[in-house]
């Protein structure tokens, strides 16, 4: 796919890259452009050291975090290999080191998802918008109304035992990508229909205080405590919805939200069937257009 050169309101500024809490200590790196952030930090984090601190208490501690964002992605990808590019907004990832196993980190991408949420309502509220409209589709995406706004693509690499290096890549769109619409023959959406002129620098701080602190807390209990805020903006609660697997409908009935270990709960012919994500997509039963790839 070819892109055109992203727009100068989307400029990221790195001394205007502000976050505080426990990302207030993370580098952060801009390129004008790159391949993927993921596939850098994938590279950088099989070469780099593991970190020296001292792993606190928890299921799998998070020692410390780096972030590299682009200006511009040219083989940017998000879940189950699809493209993804930053012309529309924001295109970073995080390199986090987590002293534990990989299988302690199952739901990271959940979390993930309530932090993207989570801080977009809170740039939006503070600068005079609403945020009624933000929903959550398992396992990975953020809504505006039935529409994607973030993508989330989450890889790990085990290093050495209870050492794991877990790559997060998040694509935000700031504004509604019209020509990326119509080349993937779906709707989307952007903050810009929740606040007037969202700036780069400012969302991207307010994304990395909220990451921050969602994956410390991630570290120390997993999941268990996002379930419950995952629900309060869980896009598919108590509606039918049609599960997908490569082009096939595998499975139809009710969603009945997470659990602490990230499933899914679909009901079916009178059954509770749990659902991890694999490579499965999540789609509405009211979806007319059923031929529409999820």
């Amino acid at each position: 796919m070819s892109l055109a050169e992203p727009s100068a309101r989307w400029h990221l500024t790195r001394a205007r890259i502000q976050p505080s809490g426990p990302a207030a200590d993370w580098p952060v790196e801009v390129v004008e452009a790159t391949g993927s952030t993921n596939a850098d930090l994938m590279a950088a984090v099989r070469e780099a050291a593991w970190p020296a601190h001292t792993a606190g208490a928890g299921l799998a501690p998070l020692l410390s975090a780096r972030v590299l964002a682009a200006q511009r992605q040219t083989a940017g990808r998000g879940r189950q290999g699809r493209p993804w590019d930053g012309d529309h907004g924001l295109t970073f990832s995080i390199a986090c080191a987590f002293a534990g196993e990989p299988a302690l980190l199952g739901g990271l991408s959940l979390a993930v998802g309530v932090a993207v949420a989570d801080a977009v309502a809170t740039y939006v509220e503070t600068h005079g918008g609403s945020a009624q409209a933000l929903a959550l589709k398992w396992p990975n995406d953020v809504q505006i109304a039935g529409r994607k706004l973030a993508g989330i693509l989450v890889e790990t690499v085990r290093t050495a035992p209870g050492q794991t290096w877990a790559v997060i890549g998040v694509g935000l769109n700031l504004e509604r990508p019209h020509v990326l619409e119509g080349t993937l023959g779906r709707e989307l959406s952007g903050v810009e229909e929740l606040v007037d002129a969202p700036e780069p620098n400012g969302v991207l701080s307010a994304l990395l205080t909220s990451l921050g602190e969602h994956l410390q807390r991630f570290g120390a209990q997993g999941l268990a405590p996002f379930v419950a805020p995952f629900a309060a903006r869980d896009a598919f609660a108590g509606e039918r919805v049609r599960l997908w697997q490569d082009g096939t409908v595998v499975l139809e009935g009710v969603a009945h939200g997470i659990d602490a270990q990230g499933r899914l709960a679909i009901e079916s012919g009178g059954r509770v069937q749990w659902i991890h994500s694999g490579e499965v997509s999540l789609r509405s039963a009211k979806d007319a257009q059923l031929r529409e790839r999820p």
